[in-house]
């Protein structure tokens, strides 16, 4: 084999071993493309004065335990990392969410070291139309409805830049986190997330118009109720 051979045969390898490499970087490491739906949080943000951080995780996120996740986002805390899910209230009589009293979705953002307490809201919605003979029956909407909604596929909705604006309802134990109040939200894809602060997010959402609530929605140990999402 003459030495151009041996030197083509050194360079393949070293490409190849630079190739699995470049592979196994990709698998770990957060993508940098800022695609349409991140522009699209990004510019929505900016319109409504909201400071905000669009922030991407790595493919290996969900795998990982809560306290790594918030170890890799700097999260002061693993209940500063949130999720927000859409419910259908199934006993409503429209499909409208107009009604922020009344409507037949809402989105629900709680801690991911938490679980919606369904009769909970139940309760919430119903002492807020204590005048009138509604009922509620809260549980968590299909996938397709979600997106439907949203315009987020399901497990990465953002709470705002939806389809149809949708009534909000944050747990109040993310209103009383420490740190300035910031949390780690969904935004809008399945590995980007969206960080505000939370009483700065409440305000400038309510200043467009949208109703925001804040209610006892999560299980606790004391509780009677079964229904925990």
């Amino acid at each position: 084999m003459s030495k151009e051979q041996i030197l083509c045969e050194k360079q393949n390898s070293i490409l190849e071993r630079l190739d699995k490499l470049k592979h196994r970087l990709d698998q770990i490491t957060a993508s940098d493309k800022v695609t349409a739906n991140q522009q699209k949080i990004a510019d929505l943000c900016k319109s409504i004065s909201l400071e905000s951080q669009l922030v991407r995780v790595p493919p290996p996120y969900y795998d990982w335990k809560l306290e790594q996740r918030a170890s890799y986002l700097r999260a002061p805390s693993k209940d500063h990392l949130c999720k927000s899910l859409i419910m259908e209230n199934t006993e409503c009589q429209h499909t409208s969410t107009k009604d922020p009293l009344n409507s037949r979705y809402y989105c629900i953002i709680i801690q991911y070291t938490s679980k919606i307490q369904a009769n909970k809201i139940n309760r919430f919605l119903k002492n807020l139309n204590k005048n009138n003979d509604l009922k509620f029956n809260l549980s968590l909407a299909p996938p397709e409805i979600s997106q439907q909604l949203t315009g987020f596929e399901y497990n990465a909705v953002a709470p705002l830049g939806t389809n149809v604006p949708i009534p909000i309802i944050i747990s109040k134990k993310i209103m009383e986190l420490a740190h300035n109040g910031k949390v780690w939200l969904g935004g809008g894809e399945i590995d980007l997330k969206l960080v505000v602060d939370i009483q700065h997010f409440k305000e400038k959402m309510e200043q467009t118009g949208l109703k925001v609530f804040t209610s006892d929605v999560i299980f606790d140990n004391d509780s009677n109720d079964d229904e925990d999402f």
